[in-house]
């Protein structure tokens, strides 16, 4: 499986009585911390699918990590709006975007942000210790998550004892443990050799394939091309 890109057909008709999982209409985020405002996104238009596999491209300052951002509720725009499963996020506060963060959005990270003195299972639990989940409910989860990628074995392990493919891999299962609606890798393979780059792109493949909503912010056109649609962004727009 590994290295193979695949491309699964798209999981939900895209007719006119088909809501989109992700909607952005006329969104832009300045920033005016400084003597100048930056305009880092301008006028983004974008419809993303349940079982949609997205890859952000762009270059450095092109607004490719603000648009994770507002699209991980991470951040907000300052115009425009932002609907996430019908839902008109645009405007929440800060806790309800943590709400719908912990609910809605998987993250995985370039550098897998575990934490060091908890185990590979115990990274995995967190998100589940934040839903308020019961604790028998939390150890199946946590047991099937680690299946899932391979690493039932290493549960036990702390963050420092595993490989960065590991490390990936319990990114991955930590993402997936409240079952979100997306999927969202920031360079997921940033820091990895090229075998175990392979690896865990053919996880996010078959997560894919299997209806997850999957979105890459990547420089990497090996990384890009395992997705079905790619959006390169320059100075803040969809080109």
């Amino acid at each position: 499986m590994a290295g193979k890109i695949r491309r699964p057909p798209g999981k939900k008709s895209k007719g006119p009585d088909v809501e989109p999982l992700i909607r952005l209409q006329g969104l832009s985020k300045t920033y005016d911390g400084g003597p100048v405002a930056v305009e880092a996104l301008k006028e983004i238009n974008l419809e993303i699918y349940e079982g949609g596999y997205v890859a952000i491209m762009g270059p450095s300052g092109s607004g490719k990590s603000t648009l994770m951002h507002i699209l991980g509720c991470l951040d907000v725009p300052t115009y425009g709006e932002y609907f996430l499963k019908g839902q008109e996020i645009s405007r929440y506060d800060s806790d309800q975007l943590a709400r719908v963060r912990n609910r809605e959005v998987g993250f995985v990270f370039q550098q897998y942000n575990l934490l060091p003195r908890l185990t590979a299972a115990q990274n995995v639990e967190l998100p589940l210790l934040y839903s308020s989940v019961p604790i028998d409910r939390r150890k199946e989860i946590v047991a099937e998550m680690l299946a899932k990628v391979g690493l039932v074995d290493r549960g036990h392990h702390r963050p420092n004892e595993l490989s960065g493919g590991e490390s990936q891999r319990i990114a991955i299962a930590r993402g997936l443990a409240n079952d979100p609606a997306i999927l969202l890798a920031d360079e997921p393979t940033g820091n990895l050799d090229t075998k175990t780059e392979e690896e865990i792109m053919a996880l996010l493949d078959e997560l894919n394939e299997q209806g997850r909503t999957v979105i890459v912010v990547t420089h990497d056109d090996t990384v890009a091309k395992h997705a079905r649609r790619t959006l390169h962004l320059l100075d803040g727009r969809i080109v």
